[in-house]
């Protein structure tokens, strides 16, 4: 058990370090998809959403598909700005839905499938060219300008995120002062794009979460999670089309916070307290989950979205009920093995995480009264400990900030374990 339970919820980190959004325009999205709606005859902001959330149920084939159509019918008309407009949207719609399949497979700097990252540049580069010829052009429109900048802004924030898990961190730095621009520029043209405002937030908040050089040189070192955190926020309380993937990264925000020393010593109203923090997160799982995972399955394929499972799993690891963090790490389990039944290529440590997961939580509950027992239970928790004090981690993760903090939770709950089992004379 030792060497996997390191391993534990990588691949939730992952979407700390790789969260991508769609920047979309169509709002006030239905709760659930609409599977009975006509879905001929749509345009990019109408499939968007569309696609968006039957992402959300591991239904992607038919928009890779229409996606590809669209992108090479316009491509094989008549040059105009409208097309332009238009076909930057579908393959912003295309490395999207790439994105999110990334999360689907739990993409990390270590496992990629490079047919897969090669589509997600290839798509991401020809909106940021599509973009700047709309900019470029002296007949376009201001709601075409604050459009080809929203897109511009979305495409650099996807290039920065990518070329900062291949470790090109100037080329990143570069794509994300970049994207934060355009997305400005985007609602100065037009406020209402409040997708925008989804983006600006994950940005601000990561750089400052994050820290180092990339905060310093961006942010000028300013601590500005509240500002980014508000950002997505209010992207979710004004209808953002992406609201689905606000909600989840919001969530995990939130989530970040609770294990953040930085938080450590604040009192319980600040709003980065461990107690405001908790509740928030709890507060949007609970939203999450209400609104897309609630009614029955839309599809016949669908067994349960493992995002939120993990997620959950991590929030009652946080609050030390680990009977229930135990059932949820069971989810995501069940859900990853229906996946790949389904041809999902995940990513094996994935698996080799969540399995760690339902180990250590059934480590967590033992219930040892004798002797032998005490000793067996010792010798397992000692293991994961003389593991962690020789510099073993958790998690394996990208960034040593968030691995450390991790690495710090399931440390002190096995010391804690190993306090009330009384190891020390076993």
């Amino acid at each position: 058990m030792s060497e996997k339970i390191v391993k534990l919820i990588n691949f939730h980190y992952f979407l700390l370090a790789g969260v991508l959004f769609f920047a979309l325009d169509s709002a006030n999205a239905q709760e659930q998809p609409d599977t009975q709606t006509p879905r001929k005859n749509l345009t990019a902001e109408e499939m968007a959403p569309l696609a968006l959330k039957d992402s959300m149920y591991y239904n992607f084939d038919e928009w890779f598909a229409r996606f590809a159509g669209e992108i090479n019918r316009l491509e094989s008309a008549v040059p105009s700005l409208e097309n332009r407009v238009e076909l930057m949207k579908y393959h912003f719609n295309y490395a999207g839905l790439l994105g999110e399949l990334c999360h689907t497979l739990a993409f990390t700097s270590k496992y990629q499938d490079e047919s897969i990252a090669k589509k997600f540049m290839h798509h991401s580069r020809r909106v940021k060219k599509l973009a700047q010829d709309i900019l470029d052009d002296d007949f376009s429109t201001i709601d075409q300008q604050a459009h080809a900048n929203l897109y511009l802004g979305a495409s650099e924030g996807y290039i920065g995120i990518f070329e900062y898990g291949q470790g090109n961190l100037l080329v990143a730095l570069i794509n994300g002062f970049q994207a934060d621009n355009h997305l400005e520029r985007a609602l100065i043209l037009n406020p209402k794009l409040v997708d925008a405002y989804f983006g600006l937030g994950m940005y601000r908040y990561g750089n400052s979460r994050l820290g180092g050089l990339g905060n310093l040189i961006m942010q000028g070192g300013k601590d500005l999670r509240l500002v980014g955190l508000n950002h997505i926020e209010h992207a979710i309380l004004n209808d953002a089309a992406a609201q689905p993937l606000a909600l989840k990264t919001l969530a995990w925000f939130y989530i970040s916070e609770e294990i953040n020393p930085e938080n450590r010593d604040l009192p319980p109203e600040n709003l980065l307290s461990r107690k405001k923090t908790r509740q928030n997160a709890i507060g949007l799982l609970v939203e999450l989950e209400n609104r897309y995972f609630k009614n029955s399955s839309p599809y016949p394929h669908f067994r349960g979205n493992k995002e939120l499972a993990m997620m959950k799993a991590l929030q009652f690891v946080l609050d030390k009920d680990y009977e229930k963090a135990g059932s949820e790490f069971k989810k995501v389990l069940e859900i990853s093995d229906h996946l790949q039944n389904r041809g999902f290529k995940i990513n094996p440590q994935l698996i080799q995480s969540v399995e760690a997961g339902i180990e250590f939580c059934e480590l967590m509950l033992l219930q040892a009264s004798e002797e032998n027992e005490k000793r067996s239970a010792c010798s397992k928790v000692n293991a994961q400990v003389n593991f962690l004090n020789g510099g073993g981690s958790m998690v394996e993760y990208d960034s040593k900030k968030i691995r450390s903090e991790l690495h710090a939770v399931f440390s002190e709950a096995l010391e804690q374990m190993s306090e009330k089992l009384d190891c020390a004379q076993n």
